[in-house]
């Protein structure tokens, strides 16, 4: 019965990312309590229904809440929603919803923010090269420019 449990743990501890917790998904849902033993059933829960993965990547089930497939739906629903003004605001470098597109770029503070701002008043001729420009393509190049930007994405990232 040991062995068996014991490959049971190994098997599901493999999809476990933070060692000493059992990490965001299910598992943590329904756990809360941080001691040992929990966070052992919590680490098997999330390995049995393999929610971590499913949690990572839409930002549910207390993971990170910039899940990779859902801050990217998220951006790209918002601009889809506010192309028009956003536009505006980029050529002007600031504005509301700028600054809410750049936190959900991940620059939080009033100086990254401003300086996400600068960037995109900057690039505006490259992020949207032409007045039908669609949402889906005002992403792609916006995501295009920042990809050269280290500064500003050690800036909005902090690393």
């Amino acid at each position: 019965m040991k062995m068996i449990l014991g490959a049971v743990l190994f098997l599901f501890s493999t999809q476990v990312f933070a060692a000493g917790d059992a990490g965001c998904g299910l598992g943590s849902v329904v756990i809360s309590k941080n001691s040992k033993g929990l966070q052992l059933f919590a680490m098997t829960t999330n390995g049995t229904f393999s929610s971590q993965f499913f949690g990572i990547t839409s930002g549910t089930s207390n993971c990170s809440s910039s899940g990779i497939v859902m801050n990217d739906k998220e951006v790209q629903y918002f601009v889809e929603v506010n192309q028009k003004e956003l536009s505006r605001e980029m050529a002007q470098g600031h504005g509301q919803l700028l600054a809410t597109l750049a936190d959900m770029k991940g620059c939080k503070n009033s100086e990254a923010q401003a300086a996400f701002g600068s960037f995109t008043q900057g690039s505006y001729e490259n992020i949207i090269p032409a007045s039908n420009t669609t949402a889906a393509e005002m992403v792609s190049n916006l995501n295009n420019q920042l990809a050269g930007q280290k500064d500003l994405q050690s800036l909005c990232h902090g690393s």
